[in-house]
């Protein structure tokens, strides 16, 4: 007998089947299950209606199944993920080592991703389910006798995306904190071809284990031992990208506050919507009309005749309860905003002090510094992996912490060129605001620069002297606040 859901039945024998998830995992669907319906999109919830819009008492089925046709999923959560995946990433990722990397890098899991795309994608499953993982690959050799002849055949480590409802049961060596994983089993569907132009979608188990793997199919009412095979290396060599971890493979999403509150956003407004179409067409009332007689035509080209004293008037809903909605919506919408890792909705448009400005990017950047710093170990531990398939020094994996997108314009241009011109920064100094300032490409090699016009390249390390006070305020007279602390800061780095 093979179980395939979540729980098996009363009574039965777990270890029969591979295809059965762990405790652990199980106690994390419910967060996944969130977090999936806000972000994938409008007709997935509309398919879920019975759990996230469900039919009101008394409400028949096809004004029921009119509202959930309007409904309409705003995609909060999903934008604010890519932001905060886009602010992250927003520099390519810095990668230091031999040149086999830097080719490397260009196609990382074999499917023509760079390393940016694919981490972008495996950032923001990690963002959206808690975590994801890496999978280190490595094709077996087909009679290469060497390495020459192993990449003349174009064999290559590469990385597998998983997701974290993909992994459904680990083991580990010992129940201390950080002990190396044992046994891990990742749920995979393929494809295989039938007849003679039809396909069927195969479902199955690669359960790894340090130095070996056996895949298993689930058939109908049979588990198939499909095939096994080796890895070179004596770990399981599986890497998580953690956005906010509880332990070995177990997270909690961290924008499930915030997918909450959308779904809630999300039934709201399909109140609205369904109410302020109901309430658009008003009802007509005849006082008077023996409905027996005859029927009525309503139109621009006719007229009612009536008997004296009956009267026709029009009924439709009080516009306050509309108004009600739309403050519970914009309330939510704050809540959203308020609880972001970045800002949902851009700049605040009210007034705002320079200090709880910056209070608040950097509880902001805190966050995504975690993050990044998360992405980045995981990065390097996965060339590790890949270092240890072919025998090259692993590469450095740096990704860039600089999240504010922070271009300067003419006037900080200009009050850079005088504090130049008056020997308080120098041309090295000036050059390397300008390239973070985003104005010179990040490509730019500022000594170089310096050495191409003819000037000594001096340490772009050194800190700045201090402007005098007086000079200060002539030449950020006519600046705001907020661009003179910028500016500071950037002289700073």
């Amino acid at each position: 007998m093979v179980y395939s859901a979540n729980l098996p039945p009363t009574g039965a024998v777990v270890s029969e089947s591979p295809f059965v998830r762990s405790l652990d995992v199980i106690a994390m669907m419910s967060d996944w299950s969130v977090m999936a319906a806000v972000t994938n999109g409008t007709e997935y919830l509309r398919d879920q209606s019975e759990k996230y819009l469900p039919q009101e008492p008394r409400e028949d089925d096809d004004a029921y199944e009119t509202r959930v046709a309007r409904s309409v999923l705003s995609p909060y959560t999903s934008r604010l993920i890519e932001t905060a995946a886009g602010a992250i990433l927003r520099k390519p990722i810095h990668i230091e080592g031999d040149q086999y990397w830097l080719n490397l890098a260009q196609n990382v899991d074999g499917l023509g991703s760079n390393i940016n795309e694919y981490a972008r994608r495996a950032l923001v499953s990690s963002l959206t389910y808690g975590h994801s993982a890496i999978l280190v690959d490595y094709p077996a050799a087909m009679g290469a006798r060497n390495l020459a002849e192993e990449r003349a055949q174009g064999r290559r480590p590469y990385f597998i995306h998983v997701d974290a409802s993909q992994i459904w049961g680990w083991r580990q060596a010992s129940t201390m904190p950080g002990a190396p994983l044992t046994q891990v089993r990742i749920h995979e569907y393929t494809t295989r071809p039938l007849n003679e132009f039809g396909e069927e979608q195969i479902e199955q188990m690669r359960v790894i284990y340090p130095g070996r793997y056996d895949l298993y199919t689930l058939g109908q009412d049979v588990v198939e031992f499909s095939e096994t095979g080796d890895y070179s290396l004596p770990e399981i060599p599986l890497v998580p990208i953690y956005s906010n971890r509880r332990g070995m493979l177990q997270s909690l999403p961290p924008l499930l506050d915030i997918a909450n509150l959308n779904i809630t956003h999300y039934q709201r407004q399909a109140d609205l919507i369904h109410a302020l179409h109901i309430a658009a067409m008003p009802t007509l009332v005849l006082e008077g009309w023996d409905d027996t007689t005859g029927s009525a035509t309503m139109g621009v080209n006719y007229a009612i005749a009536m008997q004296p004293g009956n009267k026709a008037y029009y009924v439709q809903a009080d516009a306050t309860s509309f108004e009600s909605q739309m403050a519970e919506l914009q309330s939510l919408e704050a809540q959203m905003s308020t609880l972001g890792v970045t800002k949902l909705f851009g700049q605040k448009f009210v007034a705002e002090s320079a200090e709880a400005k910056r209070i608040d990017q950097a509880q902001s950047n805190s966050v995504l510094s975690i993050i990044s710093q998360e992405l980045e170990s995981a990065l390097n531990q996965a060339f590790n992996f890949a270092a240890q398939y072919v025998g090259i020094e692993p590469p450095e994996i740096k990704i860039d912490r600089d999240f504010d997108y922070y271009r300067l314009i003419g006037q900080d241009i200009s009050v850079l060129a005088q504090l130049n011109e008056m020997g308080k920064i120098s041309d090295a100094m000036l050059l390397e605001i300008l390239r973070r300032g985003e104005i010179l490409p990040d490509s730019v090699n500022v000594e170089d620069e310096l050495e191409a016009a003819g000037e000594p390249a001096t340490s772009i390390t050194e800190q700045p002297e201090v402007v005098e006070e007086e000079e200060e305020a002539d030449v950020s007279s006519d600046m705001t606040p907020d661009r003179v602390d910028r500016l500071i800061e950037l002289l700073s780095r």
